[in-house]
């Protein structure tokens, strides 16, 4: 006795089989890419707020500090010392004795020498706002 295959319910099973496996398949898919793509969304979002806080930190640095040294009242001092610490966080740790430097020197008064350490100083974060925005693995 010779056992032979119908061909057409052997179809149908494997289209059935595909017609199952097919859509689940395609729905992994879609979800791993649109995974990457809301990852992706977070970084950008993320990297965004870095460097707008970077720029305003950074101006607001240059301009209150600059204020102080052309107008050294109280007023501008005060200015001065509530945005000058912000800038640290967003300049490499090579800019911090600069920094230290120009905050003794105006904090004992010393302004024609701490022009010329701000003007040095003003040059390197002109410098980072012009770099583009770190990239975050």
């Amino acid at each position: 006795m010779e056992h032979q295959i119908d061909w057409s319910a052997t179809a149908a099973w494997i289209a059935l089989a595909i017609s199952i496996i097919s859509p689940a398949i395609t729905t992994i898919l879609a979800n791993r890419h649109q995974l990457k793509l809301r990852k992706l969304d977070i970084q950008e979002k993320h990297t965004d707020a870095y460097t707008s806080a970077r720029s305003i930190a950074i101006e607001n640095f240059i301009s209150n500090v600059g204020k102080c040294l052309a107008y050294p009242e109280l007023s501008s001092v005060e200015k001065c010392g509530e945005h000058f610490f912000q800038v640290y966080a967003y300049v490499p740790q090579s800019l911090w004795t600069s920094l230290d430097n120009l905050y003794e020197t105006i904090n004992n008064k010393r302004w024609a020498e701490a022009r010329p350490l701000f003007n040095e100083i003003s040059k390197s974060l002109a410098c980072l706002l012009k770099e583009e925005s770190p990239q975050f693995p």
